[in-house]
């Protein structure tokens, strides 16, 4: 491998200031397999050391002698091993290799500041999956590496913030998941088989699963203004349906919860509320800032903490069972 002096690199081509760099690097990897491995042999564990008494064996990787002038010497060594059995380490769900027949979008970021005269020796390429309307994408970000004068450091851009920290699924992929479970009721097994089907994408349905955790965390505020609004209405309507939920305590059985559901007809706002029963503590949690009519069939769970007035609507006379109106606390 060539040198270059100082005003060498200062007028040498781009690909060539590579092709270096890329051998420094490769022979400073050697070298420094080359210093761990003479280090276990002297130091490591007495199963692990070995010192030679031909001196050519720490010749070889020197460069010292040539491996062909050596005479080969063979042993043939055998015996059986009964290996001790360790848990097997369960497959993850990190992100993989990047598929390659699936429609690139690249986006590239250069470094701020002033980048001219500066050499690029280089690019970092982050990616992540994506949705655009009815298709499956990778964005990759591209951010080129600079070299800074006088051997100051890279020079390189920022990575922008994803949705999910250093994740790999971006806020199309991750609201398309979203609404298709919650609107269109399609289970993240079904939607898992249909990545494979139509994009041949094989995601893990814990991976799907993350992603409907974790967009939750951003939802909340959309939850929580909707509330708000639902609060100050004068006149909601109530009722609760049981769900079967799955629990991590009984593998194979599902729990009875509930869906507490709210909603203002005259502003077509609906909220739900998950209670794991139903007990009245539910609504008396959720509507504790209430101040209205409430509309609700006959289950007395309200009667605990609502003082119910007549039996009856204002502006329409009187209204048939299970119908009961109250004003609430």
């Amino acid at each position: 491998m060539g040198t270059l002096s100082k005003d060498a690199l200062l007028v040498a081509p781009r690909q060539e200031l590579i092709d270096t760099i890329q051998q420094l690097q490769s022979r400073l990897t050697q070298v420094e397999f080359n210093l761990e491995w003479f280090k276990r042999q002297m130091f490591g564990k007495k199963s692990e050391r070995f010192v030679s008494d031909d001196e050519t064996q720490t010749m070889l990787e020197l460069g010292v002698i040539e491996k062909n002038d050596i005479p080969a010497r063979t042993q043939k060594i055998s015996y059986e091993r009964t290996a001790a059995v360790s848990n097997p380490a369960k497959p993850g769900h990190g992100r993989g290799p990047m598929p390659t027949h699936l429609p690139f979008v690249d986006t590239i970021i250069e470094p701020q500041g002033d980048i001219s005269g500066l050499v690029c020796i280089g690019e970092e390429i982050s990616w992540y999956y994506d949705m655009k309307p009815g298709s499956l994408i990778i964005r990759r970000i591209i951010r080129p590496k600079y070299a800074r004068a006088d051997g100051e450091g890279i020079l390189i851009g920022e990575l922008p913030a994803l949705p999910i920290d250093k994740g790999n699924a971006g806020a199309g992929l991750m609201t398309q998941v979203v609404i298709d479970k919650y609107v269109y009721h399609l289970p993240l097994d079904r939607q898992r088989k249909r990545f494979k089907s139509e994009y041949d994408v094989d995601f893990a349905e814990s991976w799907l699963c993350d992603i409907v955790r974790k967009t939750g965390f951003w939802i909340t505020g959309v939850y929580k203004a909707y509330l708000d609004r639902l609060m100050k209405c004068t006149y909601l309507q109530a009722d609760e349906t049981p769900i079967p939920v799955l629990t991590r305590d009984h593998k194979g059985k599902t729990h009875r919860g509930y869906f507490w559901v709210y909603h203002d007809p005259l502003e077509r706002l609906v909220v739900f509320d998950y209670r794991e029963s139903r007990s009245s503590k539910g609504p008396a949690d959720l509507l504790k800032n209430f101040k209205g009519v409430l509309q609700v069939d006959g289950y007395d769970g309200y009667d605990n903490h609502f003082p119910w007035g007549y039996r009856s609507c204002r502006m329409h006379g009187p209204c048939p069972p299970p119908f009961r109106a109250g004003i609430g606390v």
